[in-house]
């Protein structure tokens, strides 16, 4: 089930975003993605707009957070990976959007792939300026 996302149920997303950022993000040292899972729990997840979790046989697995037309965050549990969910949530947003643009660390090629395979076209390539990594800028539009 995909539905909005409680207020109990931060923590839980904070945790997701943290253990799979780390897997596919481990180019950026780890160190950098603990540092930011208190901001991510009180600012960011509470202030999307949309946050959108996947709940499967009771479980929160996986989320995706957007302001407007932008996705700023998809996240499924490292556990429960590579079997479809991403593309659930994906599919639900994509329904309900005209249009959406995300970001992406260049070096994940796994998302990159992902999101092209989903019918997203690369904007630009620049630099994130947190990390310094080089980061894809993707639209989508139906």
């Amino acid at each position: 089930m995909i539905r909005p996302a409680v207020p109990h149920e931060i923590p839980r997303l904070a945790d997701i975003w943290l253990r799979a950022s780390l897997r596919a993000h481990d180019f950026i040292p780890a160190a950098f993605w603990g540092s930011h899972r208190d901001a991510m729990a009180s600012d960011h997840l509470p202030g999307a707009e949309e946050l959108l979790v996947l709940e499967v046989e009771g479980r929160v697995i996986g989320f995706a957070a957007l302001n407007g037309e932008r996705l700023e965050a998809l996240f499924i549990d490292p556990e429960v990976q590579s079997y479809g969910h991403g593309s659930r949530l994906m599919a639900h947003a994509m329904a309900h959007h005209a249009r959406l643009s995300l970001c992406v660390f260049s070096r994940n090629v796994r998302a990159v792939s992902f999101y092209r395979r989903l019918g997203f076209q690369v904007v630009e390539e620049r630099i994130e300026p947190l990390t310094g990594e080089p980061e894809t800028l993707m639209a989508w539009q139906r």
